[in-house]
């Protein structure tokens, strides 16, 4: 009767542990890529919720090892290995967060005591009489129920809070990455000389590049801009540099021009340390197309003709770092059939598992093959390349301007 019992307790133990384990960890983020910087942030009295969690939920361990133990120990002895068994579960939960494998060796001596300790603490009688058994039952019984009811009251108490907080901080994501999309949407737009196609892939939820085709006067701009580092602050720069360049070329300003208007704005709407490099094509009915770039790789341009890729490039600094004399732009010609390709960072940088660089001469090959197809093909062919290379480490964007029946040059 009595084993039965005990089976029928430690069913119920190991399901509620397990339970206890499937809902906490996940919420926890216990094995995510950024979960040191996650307990790191982690206020001191949520850790403390979780860590007294931990701890009930080992400590009562020593009370189901004393009911299931042949040899009688007294009971401040179960309790001083429940305090050793919860200890380790602590140190062992701060371990897997925070890598502080410095702990190990603590972790390891305590591991020892814990599993030794019934053989060096004094014994009491070698048996007992049926009715110091049915007490014995009972207090270990009540040490883990109270161990059970402490741990998941403290576990209910960090997920509540942390639940709620991370609802809160998905729902404002999510808004953030709608928003995101309204402002940095595909670009699909064709007129009587140019064709144009334009996409962005965040790495987060939220991303700094900018790919845009801004009407300006009798032309088109097409720009990819490329924000200093990730989330949230690179997307709200990327939003306010949006605003920037559109407005410029609603008031007809030269190419020049609006980039030294969006470098003396952007100062005051950022960060020290945050900047944003562009490439910019400005393009209308023509055989020419002037362009510019503000610390941002080389605009790559094929010419159908030759079937050959040349490298435009300008050395001027990126927008909002620091004030700049002036920016310049410059023009090249161009024929129906040659494309201009801009792409940013993520995608030059990109590195695969032997430490090669996709670089301007992985982007140069893919198009060199894929030229004579339709934009949208050039763009997935070219993200399908990079998926090999692994998950993205930043923001991952192409722009791509090809021109068709150009017409005479206006004078």
């Amino acid at each position: 009767m009595t084993s039965r019992l005990l089976k029928e307790l430690s069913r119920k133990l190991t399901h509620q542990a397990y339970e206890l384990a499937r809902v906490a960890f996940p919420l926890t983020t216990l094995f995510e890529k950024d979960r040191v910087r996650y307990w790191q942030a982690l206020p001191l009295r949520r850790m403390a919720s979780m860590a007294l969690g931990v701890f009930c939920a080992f400590g009562g361990l020593s009370f189901f090892i004393d009911l299931v133990n042949w040899t009688y120990l007294p009971e401040w002895a179960v309790l001083g290995v429940g305090v050793l068994i919860g200890v380790n579960g602590v140190i062992f939960f701060l371990i897997i967060n925070r890598r502080n494998f410095m702990l190990v060796p603590v972790l390891a001596v305590l591991a020892i005591a814990a599993i030794s300790a019934p053989r060096w603490l004094p014994h009491g009688s070698g048996s007992l009489s049926p009715d110091e058994t049915r007490q014995r039952i009972l207090f270990d019984a009540a040490g883990m129920l109270a161990a059970g009811i402490l741990g998941y009251r403290f576990f209910l108490r960090f997920m509540d809070t942390e639940g709620m907080e991370l609802a809160r901080i998905r729902t404002e994501l999510d808004l953030a990455h709608g928003i995101q999309q309204t402002l940095v949407p595909p670009i699909r737009h064709s007129t009587g000389a140019f064709e144009v196609y334009g996409v962005t892939l965040p790495c987060e939820n939220v991303g700094g590049d900018l790919v845009d085709l801004i009407p300006a006067g009798d032309g088109w701009l097409a720009c990819l801009a490329d924000v200093s580092g990730h989330g949230i602050p690179a997307g709200v720069l990327m939003a306010n540099l949006k605003t920037a360049l559109r407005l410029g070329c609603s008031q007809g300003q030269p190419l020049p021009i609006v980039l030294e208007a969006a470098n003396r704005v952007l100062p005051a709407v950022k960060q020290p340390e945050m900047y944003a490099t562009l490439a910019c094509l400005f393009f209308r009915d023509g055989h020419e197309v002037e362009y510019s770039l503000a610390g941002h790789p080389p605009v790559l341009h094929y010419r159908a003709a030759t079937a050959g890729i040349e490298r435009h490039t300008m050395s001027q600094f990126p927008l909002g770092l620091m004030p700049a004399p002036g920016y310049e732009s410059a023009r090249v010609s161009c024929e129906p059939g040659d494309l201009f390709v801009l792409v940013s960072d993520g995608i030059v940088e990109a590195v695969d598992t032997t430490g090669v660089e996709f670089g301007l001469e992985g982007v140069g090959r893919v198009i060199g093959t894929f030229a004579d197809k339709r934009l949208e093909q050039i763009s997935n062919a070219l993200f399908g390349f990079l998926k090999t290379f692994g998950p993205p480490a930043d923001d991952q964007s192409i722009l791509l301007v090809r021109a068709r029946n150009l017409s005479a040059p206006s004078e």
